[in-house]
């Protein structure tokens, strides 16, 4: 065969793409299996865990109460002369709320007045000796006994707020006949009912085996679902001695100020009680994974370059960071970033160890 035949069968385009192919191959070889295990290793972040110091809170719900409620009504059956109040005014204490009927009332003056004259001018013949000292006495009785009625009635047709707040009921109205019957959902005999509401007042149960650690004036922190982000400070303000063997708990009152008056009387709130401190471990929110279709939540720890996968418990959350109850000890090098990319064994290269 001539050169020119062996040249053209050589640098025939089909042969060309054969050759072309056999030398990319050839290159590809040449990665080693250091190289090739680097590739498999997934890149990682971790923090080294450590203990801190926590707030021991005691959790419960309950619904915020006034601190004081009172139903106010007259001493016996009357008329009704004017009610000067409605339902949602803010009231003072001792601040006139009802006039009662004062026909008896203008009846026991008259006579009070009757007796007064009557006292003076036997004064003046028990001086002269124109009557005894007994009947003086006797008539100085019915004068007390007159003066007494008469402050009772005032007392009792003019009736007074006795604790400052706001009128959450009123069951009469003028000129209807106080019966002395109950007129209030509650049961009670009222012509008006009033809360205090500044402060508020959040009752819940204890389990007893918190009864050693709770004292008086305890700070509380209180949340309210009608205003998220909002926290309201109060304190343990009663301890109840005696525990409900029903339930395993003891009484408290938590007392919140409520100085904007936001807070009302039957909405649902969630206390913490603080009552001290412990250690606690705490990790960025983000390296705690929970598995799909379950509640289980885990996280990856590193051991000599291999993810190890931990089913943890957790506890209180405080901002972008979670408590670890169990399932992670201090000192342990946690995976921060890169944990979606991680199996249980699989090998890590570490890109930055915060501490």
């Amino acid at each position: 065969m001539e050169k020119s035949e062996i040249m053209k069968n050589w640098i025939n385009p089909p042969k060309l793409l054969c050759l072309g192919a056999l030398l990319i191959a050839g290159s590809c070889q040449v990665v080693t299996e250091e190289e090739r295990e680097e590739r498999e290793r997934v890149l990682v972040e971790l923090t080294t865990t450590e203990t801190t110091i926590l707030d021991r809170e005691i959790r419960t719900t309950g619904q915020i109460r006034p601190y004081e409620e009172a139903f106010i009504g007259a001493a016996g059956p009357q008329r009704i002369e004017q009610i000067f109040v409605d339902v949602g005014d803010r009231v003072e204490k001792d601040q006139l709320l009802v006039q009662m009927d004062r026909t008896q009332l203008f009846q026991a003056r008259v006579q009070l007045d009757n007796l007064r004259e009557d006292l003076r001018r036997l004064d003046t013949l028990v001086a002269v000796g124109a009557a005894t000292r007994q009947q003086l006495d006797q008539l100085k009785t019915q004068y007390e006994v007159a003066r007494s009625n008469v402050e009772n009635l005032e007392e009792n047709t003019r009736i007074r707020a006795n604790i400052p707040g706001i009128i959450t009921g009123r069951y009469f109205s003028d000129g209807e006949i106080f019966t002395m019957s109950p007129t209030t959902p509650e049961g009670r005999i009222a012509i008006v009912a009033l809360q205090q509401i500044q402060p508020v007042k959040l009752s819940m149960g204890v389990s007893e085996g918190h009864f050693p650690e709770v004292q008086i004036g305890q700070e509380a922190l209180l949340t309210a679902d009608i205003y998220p982000g909002r926290e309201f400070r109060g304190r343990l303000h009663k301890l109840y001695p005696t525990i409900d063997r029903t339930s395993g708990t003891f009484g408290v009152d938590i007392l919140i100020e409520n100085n904007d008056l936001a807070l009302r009387p039957g909405m649902f709130g969630r206390v913490s009680l603080r009552v001290g401190e412990t250690e606690g471990l705490l990790v960025p929110a983000l390296a705690v994974l929970k598995q799909a279709g379950s509640d289980e939540r885990f996280v990856f720890v590193v051991e000599n370059s291999i993810a190890h996968r931990r089913a943890v418990r957790l506890g209180r959350t405080f901002d972008d960071r979670v408590e670890i109850i169990s399932g992670l000890e201090a000192g342990e090098e946690l995976v921060t970033k890169g944990q979606h990319n991680l199996m249980d064994q699989s090998e890590v290269e570490v890109v930055n160890n915060q501490r």
